[in-house]
């Protein structure tokens, strides 16, 4: 996470500028900003967590660059506002992040990709597996949409980023395991943790606020 410019070559760092760029125009295009803002609830939700996202997001760990950890919340955005708009709004979370840190902006494009695109598509993926073939009752969706998928979204992009680590910087096997996949499992639970008693106690205290959940279709006659 948070990887710097310097760990690759110019060529490759453009190269993810513009695969970063074509997946935010789909999410743009595509998003459905009136349901939004016709949701009063909804949008309070999203102004709040936008803002403790980039807090959350200030508040990393590392020893070596490229080496360090922080909460995403991409798995929570996803199930509460939809994937396209979780994608735009952690976005300027991203670029808020990078303005405060004056890192090199040419390095947007594979951060983006790693901390918004990847959690994001497997998040949505997942939950439409889920909604296909998994009971719709609460624990089932707190437990498997929030607390697992999180879990499972960090991992993923722990995979992929020691891959690009490993193939496309200086960095050897013994050097990754020893300074990044070492914690890896902390962050992995943290995100687990956090996202299941968010996505909890909205859909609990505040349903409305939860694109994703559905009073009908998880709680009426079970």
């Amino acid at each position: 996470m948070n990887l710097p410019a310097t760990l690759f070559t110019s060529d490759w760092l453009w190269l993810f500028d513009l695969l970063f760029a074509g997946f935010l125009y789909r999410a743009l295009k595509f998003a459905d900003w009136r349901y939004l803002l016709d949701n009063q609830i909804m949008t309070n939700a999203l102004v709040g967590l936008v803002i403790g996202a980039f807090v959350f997001w200030q508040f990393n760990a590392g020893i070596r660059p490229g080496f360090n950890f922080h909460i995403l919340g991409a798995t929570l955005f996803v199930l509460m506002f939809g994937w396209q708009i979780a994608s735009a709004t952690l976005t300027l979370v991203m670029l808020a992040s990078f303005y405060r840190a004056d890192t090199d902006w040419i390095a947007l494009g594979i951060n983006g990709l790693l901390m918004i695109a990847i959690p994001v598509l497997f998040t949505e993926w997942l939950l439409r597996f889920s909604q296909r073939n998994l009971p719709k009752n609460l624990f089932f969706y707190v437990l498997w949409n929030g607390f697992v998928c999180a879990g499972l979204a960090i991992v993923l992009n722990v995979a992929t980023t020691t891959i690009l680590l490993l193939l496309l910087s200086h960095y050897s096997w013994a050097e990754v395991q020893r300074h990044y996949l070492v914690a890896a499992p902390i962050i992995v639970l943290t995100e687990a943790f956090m996202t299941g008693m968010l996505i909890t106690a909205f859909t609990v205290f505040q349903p409305e606020a939860v694109k994703s959940f559905s009073d009908a279709e998880y709680l009426d006659g079970k």
